[in-house]
């Protein structure tokens, strides 16, 4: 027998019968949404900089077709940024970075001219021609002529450094260049003379007057003595003088008396002469004494 139902209660049956009719909705778990954002976070990083090696995109599980769509009851669900699942592909954009990069080291022969004395030329700059010129360089320096050429200035030099006390300042570079002249040319050439081994100086005069020669050395001790004057008055000090020991105090030659002769008296003619003074001078007359007269015999 039907039951007979009113118009309320047939609107719920009716109710209850749509909502069992609907297919019930499986709700994702936590897990998915994050994997999700993950994924679309890499997404992001891999269209900027370089893809990451060993990760595995997980597949995601099918969902279930939704038979009858409702706009109006449904939410829409978020899945992820948008546009990058419209990007035909992901451009890859690569950075390089380039650092300051360290500097060649010098080769052999560089390294040689640079520590040589010699002032540095202008180095080439293709090394194959520089090995290849480097036999003809050899071959340069052992020209006969620049050694020779090389021994001249060496000699030149030389002469210029030992006669360079005999130029005279306030001549001009001209004549400096020619070098001494005058008494100084005679000067140089002497000492030339005796780099070449002379023992003896070309401007000693062995023979000449007697007058001549006190003269010279009457002039070569008053300038001595003026020189230490000057010298004393200025404050300067100076060598200690010489004193010649073939002279006595008063300029005077001493005697010499040769080897195993008399101490007293001359000896000539076989006869051995004594003066008073050396009569004296044995016999001690003449001395003042204690107990003695004082002074000599007057007179």
């Amino acid at each position: 027998m039907a039951i007979a139902l009113g118009k309320r209660k047939r609107a719920e049956a009716r109710t209850a019968a749509a909502v069992s009719k609907r297919p019930v909705k499986q709700e994702k778990p936590e897990e998915s949404d994050s994997e999700d954002m993950r994924d679309a976070f890499r997404r992001a990083f891999e269209a900027k900089f370089k893809p990451l090696d060993g990760v595995t995109k997980k597949e995601k599980a099918p969902e279930p077709e939704d038979e009858e769509k409702d706009g109006s009851e449904e939410d829409d669900e978020w899945e992820g940024i948008s546009g990058d699942d419209e990007e035909p592909g992901n451009t890859v954009e690569v950075v390089e970075i380039t650092g300051p990069t360290r500097s060649e080291r010098m080769s052999k022969a560089e390294l040689k001219a640079f520590m040589s004395s010699k002032p540095p030329t202008q180095p080439s700059k293709n090394p194959t021609t520089s090995s290849k010129n480097k036999k003809g360089d050899d071959d340069k320096d052992d020209d006969p002529d620049t050694d020779a050429m090389n021994l001249k200035n060496d000699l030149a030099l030389q002469r210029l450094l030992k006669e360079s006390h005999l130029l005279d300042a306030s001549a001009p570079s001209a004549d400096l260049l020619a070098g001494p002249t005058g008494k100084n040319r005679h000067k140089a050439t002497d000492l030339r003379i005796q780099s070449l081994g002379s023992k003896a100086s070309i401007l000693a005069q062995e023979k000449m007057p007697m007058s001549h020669r006190k003269g010279m050395k009457a002039k070569a001790s008053a300038k001595e003595a003026t020189r230490r004057r000057e010298a004393r008055e200025n404050g300067i000090i100076l060598e200690k003088a010489r004193k010649d020991p073939a002279t006595n105090d008063d300029g005077s030659k001493k005697r010499e008396r040769g080897v195993g002769g008399p101490g007293v008296g001359r000896f000539s003619g076989g006869m051995l002469r004594l003066s008073k003074k050396d009569v004296a001078s044995i016999t001690g007359e003449g001395r003042g004494g204690f107990g003695g007269k004082r002074g000599g015999k007057r007179r």
